[in-house]
C-alpha cells in the first residue's frame, strides 16, 4: 500500500474533528470531557489488556530497554544544544527539551501504527509502553525541568515521579505488566469482552478530539520560529532512535513500531505541562499544532524508509 494512503485515514478523522469544531459540534468544554474519558477509561483499557496479550514477552529482550532509554536520555539532551544556540530564553529552550521526546504515542500513536503494522504492530507498541512509558514520562520531565532552572532537586523529582504514578496510562502499563509477571495472560472473557469494547472506541474518538483542539492563530509567523524543534521532533528523533536500534538490535517489527511512534507529531500534554511548570506555553502549543500538521507529509517518509 502507498504510505501516503497508510496516513490518509488519519487524516481524515481528524479533519472531521477540525470540522466538528468549526461547526461548533464540539466545543471547548466538550473536547476537554472527549479527552478525559479517553484517558481515564478507552486508553488504559486499551493499553492494560494490550499489555498482557504480550504476556511473558515483556521480560524477553533487555535490548529494547536500553535502546528506548538511552534515547530518552541522550535525545532531549542534544536539543537543549541546539537550541540553546539560537535563543536565550530559558523558557523557550525548556519547551524544546519536554517536545524533542515527547511524541503523541497513544492519540496518534495507537491508530497509525494499528493501520500501518496491524495486531503485530499493535502488541510491539503495548510492549514499548509496558518496558518504556514510566522512564519516558520521568526523563522527560526531569531534563525539561533542568533546562528551565538549571538544576534538579530531589524533592522535585519525588513529586515528579508521585504524579506519574497517579497516571492512568501508567497505572495500566503497571498493573498490566504486574499481570504478565504472574502469568495472567489471559481474562475471563466477559471482562475482557467489556475491556476491548471500551478501549476499541479510544482511537477514533482521539483523532477527533485531536483535530478539534488544534488551533493556530498565524501559521507563518508561528512556522518561523518553531521550525527547527518540528523539524527535529518530526524527522531528528525518530532517526536518532533508529540509531540506538543499530546498537541494541530487537525484532525488526519491534523497531520499526517503535521508530515510527517516535516519528509521531508533539504529544498534546506538552502544552499543559509546558503551562503547569512555567515554561513558554504558547510556543509549546504552536509546535503541538504544526507538527501535527506536517506529519501528515512526514509520517509516509518514514513508512517509506521503514519500508513497512
Amino acid at each position: 500500500m502507498d504510505p501516503f494512503l497508510m496516513v490518509l485515514p488519519l487524516a481524515l478523522v481528524m479533519a472531521l474533528g477540525v470540522v466538528f469544531g468549526r461547526i461548533g459540534l464540539l466545543t471547548e468544554d466538550t473536547v476537554p470531557k472527549l479527552n478525559a474519558i479517553l484517558y481515564w477509561a478507552a486508553l488504559p483499557a486499551l493499553l492494560f489488556r494490550s499489555i498482557l496479550r504480550v504476556g511473558g514477552g515483556i521480560f524477553s529482550d533487555p535490548n529494547l530497554f536500553w535502546a528506548v532509554h538511552v534515547s530518552f536520555i541522550l535525545i532531549p539532551g542534544i536539543a537543549w544544544l541546539i537550541s540553546s544556540r539560537f535563543t536565550r530564553e530559558r523558557r523557550k529552550i525548556a519547551v524544546s527539551v519536554l517536545v524533542a521526546v515527547r511524541a503523541n504515542n497513544v492519540f496518534m500513536g495507537i491508530p497509525a501504527i494499528t493501520i500501518a503494522l496491524g495486531q503485530p504492530g499493535l502488541d510491539a507498541l503495548s510492549l514499548f509502553f509496558a518496558v518504556g512509558l514510566l522512564g519516558y514520562n520521568f526523563i522527560s520531565i526531569t531534563w525539561a525541568q533542568a533546562a528551565l532552572s538549571g538544576k534538579v532537586s530531589l524533592r522535585s523529582l519525588g513529586a515528579t515521579l508521585i504524579n506519574l504514578l497517579k497516571n492512568p496510562l501508567i497505572l495500566a502499563c503497571l498493573f498490566g505488566v504486574s499481570g504478565a509477571f504472574m502469568g495472567y495472560s489471559e481474562l475471563p472473557w466477559w471482562i475482557d469482552s467489556t475491556l476491548k469494547i471500551i478501549g476499541d472506541t479510544g482511537s477514533g474518538i482521539a483523532l477527533i478530539a485531536l483535530g478539534a483542539s488544534l488551533k493556530i492563530h498565524n501559521p507563518l509567523r508561528a512556522l518561523k520560529s518553531t521550525w527547527r524543534d518540528i523539524f527535529f521532533k518530526l524527522m531528528i528523533h525518530p532517526a536518532l532512535v533508529w540509531v540506538t536500534f543499530l546498537v541494541w538490535p530487537v525484532d525488526p517489527v519491534l523497531r520499526d513500531t517503535v521508530v515510527l511512534v517516535s516519528a509521531m507529531p508533539g504529544a498534546i500534554n506538552n502544552f499543559v505541562l509546558a503551562q503547569s511548570m512555567g515554561m513558554d506555553s504558547d510556543y509549546a502549543g504552536e509546535i503541538v499544532a504544526l507538527s501535527t500538521a506536517f506529519s501528515i507529509i512526514t509520517l509516509p517518509i518514514w513508512i517509506r524508509i521503514l519500508g513497512v
